[in-house]
């Protein structure tokens, strides 16, 4: 990453945990992954040479600066699904003001309409409603050896996503104490994804 995409990535760290200090109600605050996360994401994307890239959740941007500048790296493209227009203009002019723009697709809209139409992904992040993540993860199309992160699983404590990733044929998945818990799961040829 380059190191203005790592100063826009602290700036809206910076504001998330003031909004958090401040009380503002969860509808207001904007849920970002933690800069150790996006890290490891921009690491691991970057490392496989993922081409084709998907998040289910940006928020305002944190973890779409950090697979779009790893796409910048593959020569790839990422597909950054939010359903909070809000949240999405504001990454899109990040993005834009960061030089990373034309590496990203923004789809404004609910991750399930959209998942069913993408498909041979090389990774996908999972980073939406907390709900929703075992369906996301079942509606991803993923290429033989594609990797899906998904966030929040040690402080939302959902091992339900968990056992349900695992008791997949085909599948190795871990969770690392990264951020919030990071659950890295490699996905072997699935029927469907």
């Amino acid at each position: 990453m380059h190191s203005a995409d790592r100063a826009e990535i602290a700036r809206l760290w910076a504001r998330k945990l003031d909004q958090d200090a401040n009380g503002l109600p969860q509808s207001q605050r904007h849920r970002n992954l933690e800069p150790p996360s996006a890290d490891f994401l921009y690491a691991l994307a970057a490392g496989i040479g993922a081409k084709r890239m998907l998040e289910a959740g940006g928020s305002s941007g944190i973890s779409t600066i950090a697979l779009a500048s790893a796409a910048r790296e593959t020569s790839g493209r990422l597909i950054s699904i939010e359903i909070e227009p809000q949240r999405q203009a504001e990454a899109r002019d990040t993005l834009a003001r960061l030089g990373l723009g034309a590496f990203v697709d923004f789809v404004l809209a609910d991750a399930a309409e959209v998942l069913p139409r993408e498909a041979d992904l090389d990774l996908a992040l999972i980073d939406c409603e907390k709900e929703d993540y075992i369906r996301c993860f079942d509606l991803l199309r993923m290429r033989s050896g594609g990797i899906v992160v998904a966030d929040n699983i040690i402080s939302h404590s959902l091992s339900d996503y968990v056992a349900h990733v695992r008791r997949q044929p085909g599948v190795e998945s871990i969770t690392l104490a990264v951020g919030k818990g990071l659950e890295v799961t490699r996905v072997g040829s699935r029927s469907g994804h």
